[in-house]
């Protein structure tokens, strides 16, 4: 399958739209930039809940991607990387 952007590159906080996995399925989701990520920052890996998101995850210069698996609805949050001064996006494939 092809990689999707769910979030543009940029470097001002938001979250990138939702990934929804049914049961088995499982998609990797990962970030791009034009640079290396300073390792200070941290782009969380949410799932969806009743209550609140729940981070399960971390993507960041050191672990740039990781598999999930459905069922599910999960998103990334980037944080506000302008004093990193390096663009940075998520996709997923598979």
């Amino acid at each position: 399958m092809a990689q999707t952007t769910i979030l543009a590159s940029a470097q001002t906080a938001a979250t990138s739209s939702d990934i929804t996995l049914a049961q088995g399925e499982t998609r990797t989701v990962g970030i791009f930039s034009s640079a290396a990520i300073p390792d200070y920052f941290d782009f969380q890996v949410m799932v969806d809940t009743p209550g609140d998101d729940r981070q399960i995850g971390l993507l960041n210069n050191r672990s740039p991607a990781l598999v999930i698996s459905g069922p599910g609805t999960f998103r990334v949050k980037r944080p506000d990387i302008s004093s990193g001064g390096v663009n940075a996006g998520v996709f997923t494939e598979g």
